[in-house]
């Protein structure tokens, strides 16, 4: 059965002093994963501390989540739990395909998600570990509210979801699970992240 996908937007914001960039998408529906492992991307499989890259530390998943719900907690939002263990993998492996072909939202919907947050292309050694690269995501994606603040942008309006895209999604009510995925490049030179909303 194939599934139809409706992408409302998709947009990228650079940040031109770290050359690193966020970008969202969201979706009607979504379509299982057809999950396999590659050996051209290190793929952590699990944040139970069986990676042997230092890199993936113990405890992300939770640490990214956290950060999130704390965000939703300041607008009195309920907070999202971790979607499962097959979920969080197939993040883990749309980021490292991500990776590996070097496009934002290339593999959305590969796991069911109705929405995604992308960190491309961060650089392996700017940020000390996984946790590291969330926070620094996650705050860039909630700063977009600044621009709802100031009138910029009307959270009503699906024609600035181009500039608030990321914002809105960690947000939304409609949403109660999510799953934070990272891949780095065999080199650990490179990493992509991904947030899902389902």
């Amino acid at each position: 059965m194939t599934k139809k996908f409706y992408s409302i937007a998709a947009s990228c914001a650079f940040v031109m002093a770290f050359g690193l960039s966020a970008c969202s998408g969201d979706s009607s529906s979504g379509a299982d994963a057809n999950i396999d492992t590659g050996n051209e991307i290190n793929i952590p499989v699990s944040d139970k501390g069986t990676s042997d890259n230092a890199f993936i530390n113990e405890g992300w998943r939770e640490d990214c989540l956290a950060k999130i719900n704390a965000y939703r907690a300041t607008e009195n939002l309920e907070p999202l739990t971790l979607a499962s263990e097959e979920k969080q993998s197939c993040a883990d492996k749309q980021s490292a395909d991500d990776l590996k072909s070097n496009k934002a939202h290339g593999h959305f919907g590969d796991c069911g998600e109705f929405a995604q947050n992308s960190g491309p292309n961060f650089s392996g050694s700017f940020q000390k570990n996984a946790t590291a690269v969330a926070d620094y995501y996650l705050e860039m994606m909630w700063n977009e509210k600044k621009l709802v603040e100031s009138g910029e942008a009307d959270l009503n309006s699906d024609a600035d979801y181009s500039k608030i895209g990321h914002y809105k999604n960690m947000r939304n009510t409609s949403y109660t699970k999510v799953a934070c995925g990272i891949a780095l490049s065999s080199d650990g030179n490179k990493g992509w992240f991904n947030v899902d909303f389902f």
